[in-house]
């Protein structure tokens, strides 16, 4: 049986690294050229491959890796210029545009190998990126947010509520997801949007009244609320581990 040359495996690697373009694992490539683990990891420790280790094997092109960091930035950069109200694009929505054939772990090599590029919880942006809001954006944020301060816990309606501010829908509902990241506003349904110290009012009367047995009626007594408040506020204080309800009454925790 002839002796294949060393150089000759290291290029069949390397062949079959470049044609999967986002890269290979383990099992693919021990499958496809007859050679061990052990072989595959020396190979792939040249300086033509990027290899992760965790959360598994994976071997990619050098090349491509270090194009589609810069690609990624270039994105960003264009999403910013498109977007410049928003902090950044979601993580899932970067790889569903650049790399949804590939693992999530191969975004996370990309986004960690870039210099220019940071990511905040789940949120991707430029390291350079900062949102600066114009004057008019300026006014229409404290518009809004003096708006649900004043209100308390019987907020306006938030479209009425955006639609007053003085600035097209769309950059006013930017404003509007600053406002919530900073938590100036909180956010308890789809269509209820709370000033922070309303929430934190409702919170202390609340702990006043640690183990106490309510329904909605007294809730409601309590707050000067409405049902069409009462009932989310309720829910959502629920979720908080504030409340915990029990048939109909609740308790407070």
């Amino acid at each position: 049986m002839a002796v294949v040359a060393q150089a000759d495996v290291a290029e069949l690697v390397a062949i079959l690294v470049g044609e999967s373009r986002c890269g290979i694992g383990m099992p693919a490539l021990v499958s496809r050229t007859g050679l061990l683990a052990s072989e595959i990891e020396s190979i792939t420790r040249g300086p033509n491959f990027v290899t992760l280790t965790r959360p598994e094997f994976w071997a990619m092109n050098g090349a491509w890796f270090q194009s589609m960091v810069d690609d990624l930035a270039k994105e960003l950069r264009r999403f910013h210029q498109k977007n410049p109200l928003l902090p950044g694009i979601a993580k899932q929505d970067l790889r569903g545009q650049r790399l949804a054939d590939a693992p999530p772990f191969v975004l996370d090599a990309l986004l960690a190998a870039g210099k220019q590029i940071a990511v905040e919880g789940d949120i991707v942006r430029l390291a350079t990126h900062q949102v600066v809001l114009q004057e008019d954006e300026q006014r229409a944020r404290e518009s809004i947010e003096g708006a649900f301060e004043q209100a308390g816990l019987a907020v306006p309606s938030l479209v009425e509520t955006l639609a007053q501010s003085h600035v097209e829908m769309k950059r006013a509902r930017s404003i509007l997801q600053i406002l919530l990241r900073e938590k100036k506003l909180i956010r308890i349904s789809e269509d209820l949007v709370f000033h922070h110290s309303a929430i934190r009012g409702l919170r202390e009367l609340l702990a006043t009244r640690r183990s106490e047995r309510f329904g909605v009626p007294t809730f409601k007594d309590w707050t000067g609320v409405s049902r069409k408040y009462a009932i989310p506020l309720l829910e959502y204080l629920d979720r908080e581990r504030v409340t915990r309800r029990e048939g109909d009454e609740r308790i407070v925790l």
